[in-house]
Protein backbone atom coordinates (compact mmCIF):
# COMPACT_ATOMS: atom_id res chain seq x y z
CA UNK A 1 0.00 0.00 0.00
CA UNK A 2 1.42 3.06 -0.95
CA UNK A 3 1.57 6.42 0.86
CA UNK A 4 -1.24 8.32 -0.56
CA UNK A 5 -3.04 4.95 0.13
CA UNK A 6 -2.71 4.82 3.58
CA UNK A 7 -3.51 8.48 4.06
CA UNK A 8 -6.97 8.04 2.20
CA UNK A 9 -7.37 4.60 4.36
CA UNK A 10 -6.83 6.61 6.93
CA UNK A 11 -9.13 9.84 6.57
CA UNK A 12 -11.43 7.46 5.59
CA UNK A 13 -11.02 5.15 8.99
CA UNK A 14 -11.61 8.80 10.73
CA UNK A 15 -14.28 9.86 8.77
CA UNK A 16 -16.22 6.47 9.52
CA UNK A 17 -14.94 6.69 13.35
CA UNK A 18 -16.70 10.05 13.69
CA UNK A 19 -20.23 9.38 10.78
CA UNK A 20 -21.29 5.52 12.71
CA UNK A 21 -21.55 7.27 16.01
CA UNK A 22 -23.85 10.12 14.68
CA UNK A 23 -25.72 7.61 12.29
CA UNK A 24 -26.44 5.40 15.37
CA UNK A 25 -26.95 8.53 17.55
CA UNK A 26 -29.57 9.90 14.83
CA UNK A 27 -31.14 6.50 14.86
CA UNK A 28 -31.92 6.12 18.50
CA UNK A 29 -33.44 10.01 18.04
CA UNK A 30 -35.32 8.65 15.10
CA UNK A 31 -36.72 5.67 17.26
CA UNK A 32 -37.06 7.71 20.28
CA UNK A 33 -39.21 10.20 18.90
CA UNK A 34 -41.66 7.44 17.13
CA UNK A 35 -41.78 5.45 20.40
CA UNK A 36 -41.98 8.75 22.80
CA UNK A 37 -45.13 9.29 24.90
CA UNK A 38 -46.95 12.20 22.90
CA UNK A 39 -49.22 14.58 25.34
CA UNK A 40 -52.55 14.84 23.47
CA UNK A 41 -54.30 16.70 26.35
CA UNK A 42 -56.09 19.47 24.59
CA UNK A 43 -57.36 16.39 22.17
CA UNK A 44 -58.76 14.84 25.53
CA UNK A 45 -60.47 17.98 26.73
CA UNK A 46 -61.90 18.51 23.31
CA UNK A 47 -63.33 15.26 22.84
CA UNK A 48 -64.51 15.58 26.33
CA UNK A 49 -66.24 18.98 25.91
CA UNK A 50 -68.32 17.60 22.64
CA UNK A 51 -69.29 14.91 25.08
CA UNK A 52 -70.74 17.43 27.22
CA UNK A 53 -72.71 19.12 24.49
CA UNK A 54 -73.68 16.03 23.17
CA UNK A 55 -75.39 15.17 26.73
CA UNK A 56 -77.04 18.53 26.53
CA UNK A 57 -78.17 17.97 23.51
CA UNK A 58 -80.27 15.00 24.07
CA UNK A 59 -81.66 16.67 26.80
CA UNK A 60 -83.40 18.93 25.03
CA UNK A 61 -84.02 16.12 22.69
CA UNK A 62 -85.78 14.16 24.68
CA UNK A 63 -88.14 16.81 26.54
CA UNK A 64 -89.61 18.04 24.00
CA UNK A 65 -91.31 14.70 22.91
CA UNK A 66 -95.10 15.42 21.30
CA UNK A 67 -97.45 13.21 23.36
CA UNK A 68 -100.63 14.15 21.45
CA UNK A 69 -101.46 10.25 20.36
CA UNK A 70 -103.27 9.36 23.07
CA UNK A 71 -105.13 12.11 23.36
CA UNK A 72 -106.19 12.56 19.48
CA UNK A 73 -107.26 8.68 20.02
CA UNK A 74 -109.65 9.07 22.85
CA UNK A 75 -110.79 12.38 21.21
CA UNK A 76 -112.04 10.00 18.31
CA UNK A 77 -112.95 7.07 20.12
CA UNK A 78 -115.55 9.54 22.32
CA UNK A 79 -116.57 11.45 19.38
CA UNK A 80 -117.18 7.93 16.78
CA UNK A 81 -119.03 6.42 19.77
CA UNK A 82 -121.52 9.43 20.94
CA UNK A 83 -121.97 11.73 17.59
CA UNK A 84 -125.08 10.87 16.36
CA UNK A 85 -126.44 12.20 12.46
CA UNK A 86 -124.25 12.80 9.42
CA UNK A 87 -121.06 14.62 10.10
CA UNK A 88 -120.63 17.96 7.88
CA UNK A 89 -117.51 17.55 5.36
CA UNK A 90 -116.01 20.79 6.89
CA UNK A 91 -116.08 18.78 9.73
CA UNK A 92 -115.18 15.63 8.27
CA UNK A 93 -112.15 16.94 6.76
CA UNK A 94 -111.09 18.15 10.34
CA UNK A 95 -111.55 15.25 11.79
CA UNK A 96 -109.28 13.92 8.98
CA UNK A 97 -106.56 16.31 9.61
CA UNK A 98 -106.61 16.03 13.17
CA UNK A 99 -106.26 11.88 12.72
CA UNK A 100 -103.19 12.28 10.77
CA UNK A 101 -101.18 14.16 13.30
CA UNK A 102 -101.17 10.50 14.77
CA UNK A 103 -98.57 9.88 11.61
CA UNK A 104 -96.67 13.23 12.20
CA UNK A 105 -96.11 12.30 15.69
CA UNK A 106 -95.10 8.63 14.88
CA UNK A 107 -92.47 10.02 12.31
CA UNK A 108 -91.28 12.39 14.57
CA UNK A 109 -90.50 9.39 16.91
CA UNK A 110 -89.00 7.48 14.52
CA UNK A 111 -86.78 10.60 13.59
CA UNK A 112 -86.18 10.97 17.33
CA UNK A 113 -84.78 7.43 17.79
CA UNK A 114 -82.67 7.77 14.84
CA UNK A 115 -81.27 10.70 16.51
CA UNK A 116 -80.38 9.00 19.43
CA UNK A 117 -78.94 5.57 17.47
CA UNK A 118 -76.59 8.55 15.90
CA UNK A 119 -75.65 9.92 19.31
CA UNK A 120 -74.13 6.30 20.13
CA UNK A 121 -72.54 5.92 16.96
CA UNK A 122 -70.48 9.36 17.37
CA UNK A 123 -69.84 8.17 21.19
CA UNK A 124 -68.47 5.17 20.24
CA UNK A 125 -66.23 6.36 17.92
CA UNK A 126 -65.38 9.49 20.72
CA UNK A 127 -64.55 6.77 23.70
CA UNK A 128 -62.61 5.04 20.90
CA UNK A 129 -60.49 7.65 19.76
CA UNK A 130 -60.01 9.15 23.66
CA UNK A 131 -58.95 5.76 25.11
CA UNK A 132 -56.66 5.79 22.01
CA UNK A 133 -54.88 9.26 23.18
CA UNK A 134 -55.16 8.17 26.79
CA UNK A 135 -53.64 5.42 26.48
CA UNK A 136 -50.37 7.41 24.55
CA UNK A 137 -50.36 5.24 21.56
CA UNK A 138 -48.51 5.68 19.15
CA UNK A 139 -50.20 4.21 16.10
CA UNK A 140 -54.01 3.87 15.56
CA UNK A 141 -55.31 0.39 14.97
CA UNK A 142 -54.52 0.49 11.22
CA UNK A 143 -50.69 1.39 11.99
CA UNK A 144 -51.02 4.95 11.25
CA UNK A 145 -48.64 6.86 13.38
CA UNK A 146 -50.52 9.47 15.73
CA UNK A 147 -48.51 12.83 15.37
CA UNK A 148 -50.42 15.93 16.67
CA UNK A 149 -51.35 16.80 13.10
CA UNK A 150 -53.51 13.65 12.93
CA UNK A 151 -54.91 13.22 16.29
CA UNK A 152 -55.84 17.38 15.56
CA UNK A 153 -57.15 16.10 12.04
CA UNK A 154 -59.83 13.68 13.56
CA UNK A 155 -60.71 15.67 16.40
CA UNK A 156 -61.56 18.49 13.73
CA UNK A 157 -63.63 15.64 11.83
CA UNK A 158 -65.13 14.28 15.11
CA UNK A 159 -66.30 17.74 15.55
CA UNK A 160 -67.99 18.20 12.89
CA UNK A 161 -69.58 15.33 12.81
CA UNK A 162 -70.95 15.93 15.94
CA UNK A 163 -72.05 19.43 14.25
CA UNK A 164 -73.93 17.89 11.92
CA UNK A 165 -75.79 16.01 14.76
CA UNK A 166 -76.73 18.42 16.22
CA UNK A 167 -77.64 20.69 13.84
CA UNK A 168 -80.07 17.67 13.06
CA UNK A 169 -81.74 17.74 16.43
CA UNK A 170 -82.36 21.63 15.77
CA UNK A 171 -84.10 20.63 12.68
CA UNK A 172 -86.00 18.30 14.61
CA UNK A 173 -86.88 20.46 17.29
CA UNK A 174 -88.01 22.99 14.40
CA UNK A 175 -90.34 20.37 13.31
CA UNK A 176 -91.62 19.19 16.67
CA UNK A 177 -92.62 23.07 17.50
CA UNK A 178 -94.72 23.35 13.88
CA UNK A 179 -96.29 20.04 14.08
CA UNK A 180 -97.40 20.93 17.71
CA UNK A 181 -98.29 24.69 16.92
CA UNK A 182 -100.62 23.35 13.94
CA UNK A 183 -102.30 20.19 16.38
CA UNK A 184 -103.24 22.78 19.23
CA UNK A 185 -104.95 25.10 17.04
CA UNK A 186 -107.04 21.95 15.30
CA UNK A 187 -107.26 20.44 19.00
CA UNK A 188 -109.18 23.65 19.93
CA UNK A 189 -111.84 23.19 17.74
CA UNK A 190 -112.39 19.67 17.96
CA UNK A 191 -112.50 20.22 21.61
CA UNK A 192 -115.18 22.56 21.49
CA UNK A 193 -117.10 20.19 19.23
CA UNK A 194 -116.49 17.40 21.45
CA UNK A 195 -118.37 19.52 24.53
CA UNK A 196 -121.13 19.63 22.61
CA UNK A 197 -121.71 16.31 21.98
CA UNK A 198 -123.50 14.67 24.96
CA UNK A 199 -122.44 10.77 26.30
CA UNK A 200 -124.28 8.00 24.97
CA UNK A 201 -125.75 6.15 28.08
CA UNK A 202 -124.46 3.06 28.15
CA UNK A 203 -127.14 -0.11 27.80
Amino acid sequence: MNLHSSVGYLSYMRLSAYTLPLICVGLILSVSSCSKPRNFDDDIRAIDSLHIVMDSAVIVLDSGSLQITDSITRQLKYIQNNFKGIISQPMAQTLLRFGDFRSKAATLEQWKDSLHYRKDQLENELYAFRNTLADRATHDRLNREISEQYADSIVLSLTNKQQQWHSKINEWIQRQHAVYNEWILINDSILAWKESIPQRKQP
